[in-house]
């Protein structure tokens, strides 16, 4: 065999070594790109889950809010009405008058404990006439 036999079987041998790792090369690259892909189909649904619980958790507050939650909320939960709010309201003032009129005819200190049972009694009606109004916004909702 000659010089020239044995630069062929070199060159030969060199380019099944140079397309072994051309092979490997892509397989490599293949593999790593599936990894990729891979990867990035987990984070797009790692996105499209967060995406969801984002709006459930939005249509949750937006319910909550709708809903309310005050001491309002649920005394019309309860079946408390603004009418009745009103009713004692106007109650609370008639009861102070009652109060006030039954003190008028009496003397010394009972008297004076009268009066002010009548005033306890009044400062009653505009709390009564507060929750009327807040009661009516909550029907309205």
């Amino acid at each position: 065999m000659g010089i020239q036999d044995k630069a062929e079987d070199a060159a030969d041998r060199a380019k099944d070594v140079a397309d072994d790792a051309a092979d490997r090369a892509q397989d490599v690259a293949d593999d790593v790109s599936g990894r990729a892909k891979d990867a990035a189909d987990r984070l797009g649904d790692a996105a499209h889950d967060a995406r969801r619980t984002a709006s459930r958790a939005a249509d949750d507050a937006v319910d909550e809010l709708q809903r309310g939650h005050g001491v309002v909320n649920r005394l019309h939960r309860l079946g408390v009405r603004s009418e009745w709010a009103y009713v004692g309201g106007f109650a609370s003032i008639g009861a102070s008058l009652a109060s006030w009129a039954i003190s008028r005819n009496k003397t010394g200190d009972s008297k004076a404990q009268s009066d002010r049972w009548g005033i306890f009694i009044g400062h009653w009606a505009p709390t009564f006439m507060a929750l009327g109004v807040a009661l009516k916004l909550e029907e309205k909702r």
